[in-house]
């Protein structure tokens, strides 16, 4: 991103107060490691007691579990890649590639790693094969700039005019891009996910997962490189208010009431959340707090880890296609990497999008596990014999990013306001294009020129 020339003279200019980042997940580390590599100093916020924010995992009964299903989109594609190379420390992150990936509907069918296997797939009628291409192939070679202008499009305006198979593929292809359905989704959003993994574009559609095991190792090795720069990586500090005087950011109070001074904050958790929580009263006039409320619009999930004492599929993830199956995504995540597991133990996660309220309805969740259950006996007929034990996890917000027609891409929070200066947002709530957490390392990229050129006016 910048010489070492550069670095050293933005580092000679920096000022003494450092930058302040709210947030440890994979959009506030991001950030801090691009700031620290230029020679900013930087401490980072987390109420925490680890980072990884929505990705952080925990160790259970020897197993490590995700907080939800992450994975790295595009490879050494994503925008996450593209940081932890730009500040040469990508080898510090080994990753093992997730791509044993089929679909099933009353048996097993190869998933499409390209524009090309589409004719191959045996998921679908040949007919329907074609009709998909006819669809598919205009979108993989348009551009960004004209996926924008379809941003406010409804992705069943496609979907709603094919067939019953033809239907069932996008239901695939959204849950493993967005973990969600096609209603939700912009047509915008799924054609620049698929233009990101045309190889004749400089895509792949290739994924990875870090082969330590647990995806909040992304996280770790980003805060351990901004400690290693003489910044600081605050855990378990929870953020009271941020300061505003005479529109400017001065700092910000801790819940212990310590004031920390700074004429630069960046904000990495939903700004929906953040302007209703962090500020007073009259920072933001009552339109701009209205527009932002506007993109709450997040992923829920309920996600069932099993423990198995037996390897039940030699495939890394299985997506059960069709209204009929609760189980929308099967993620063998020992068959990824045998890290999460102690050895001759397997564990596999099994998620499904779901409303909001329906995290918080203990009755719901219960039928929604005693189906997966069945459904997962009927794939793969061990199971019951095999099973050790299952953890019933519920998301009311796994992702925050937006997908809806009208509220993807550049319609989403800008990353900075003209209320305060010096205050920024980064995140997946934040303009930015990507997949979950590569929306957020994405919308850091983006946003690191605006705070790069307010830090150098100081």
């Amino acid at each position: 991103m910048n010489s070492n020339n550069q670095t050293k003279e933005i580092s000679k200019k920096s000022p003494t107060k450092p930058v302040v980042i709210i947030g440890a997940g994979v959009g506030g580390l991001s950030i801090a490691t691009l700031l620290a590599n230029d020679g900013h100093s930087v401490s980072v916020y987390e109420k925490s007691d680890r980072v990884g924010g929505r990705t952080a995992s925990m160790e259970f009964k020897n197993h490590i579990l995700d907080n939800g299903f992450h994975i790295m989109p595009f490879y050494k594609k994503s925008a996450i890649y593209e940081i932890l190379k730009d500040v040469k420390i990508e080898s510090r992150l080994k990753l093992a590639i997730v791509d044993k990936i089929a679909f099933y509907d009353d048996g097993f069918h190869t998933y499409p790693k390209g524009i090309g296997d589409i004719l191959k797939m045996s998921l679908i009628p040949f007919k329907s094969r074609i009709s998909l291409l006819k669809i598919l192939l205009p979108m993989a070679f348009t551009s960004m700039e004209k996926a924008e202008q379809l941003d406010s499009v409804p992705l069943t305006k496609v979907t709603s005019k094919l067939d019953f198979h033809s239907k069932q593929f996008f239901d695939a292809v959204c849950m493993l891009a967005f973990a969600d359905t096609p209603d939700h989704i912009s047509l915008g959003e799924f054609a620049r996910t698929i233009i990101r993994a045309n190889p004749f574009k400089g895509g792949t559609s290739e994924f990875a997962y870090p082969d330590m095991g647990g995806y909040d190792r992304i996280s770790e090795v980003m805060a351990n490189y901004v400690k290693e720069k003489n910044s600081q990586v605050n855990l378990g500090h929870s953020i009271k208010k941020v300061l505003v005087k005479d529109r400017k950011v001065t700092g910000v109070e801790l819940s212990t009431g310590e004031i920390v001074e700074s004429d630069c904050v960046i904000i990495s958790y939903p700004a929906y959340h953040a302007i209703n929580q962090l500020f007073d009263n009259g920072i933001f006039d009552d339109d701009f707090i209205t527009k932002t409320n506007r993109l709450n619009k997040t992923t829920s999930v309920v996600e069932v880890h099993f423990a198995l004492s037996k390897k039940l599929d030699e495939r890394q993830v299985v997506f059960p296609v069709g209204e009929h199956y609760v189980s929308k995504g099967i993620f063998f995540i020992s068959n990824i990497t045998p890290s999460v597991s102690p050895k001759g133990e397997h564990l596999i996660i099994v998620g499904t999008p779901v409303k909001p309220e329906e995290t918080e309805n203990p009755t719901r969740i219960k039928e929604i596990v005693s189906k997966m259950k069945q459904e997962l006996s009927d794939i793969y007929p061990d199971f019951d014999d095999s099973l050790l034990w299952d953890r019933p996890m519920a998301w009311k917000l796994v992702e925050a990013v937006v997908k809806e027609p009208g509220l993807v891409w550049k319609n989403k929070m800008p990353h900075s306001v003209s209320h305060v200066d010096g205050l920024f947002f980064v995140g997946d709530s934040t303009v930015s294009y990507g997949i979950g957490t590569d929306s957020a390392a994405h919308s850091a990229v983006l946003a690191h020129p605006l705070i790069q050129k307010h830090l150098s006016s100081l």
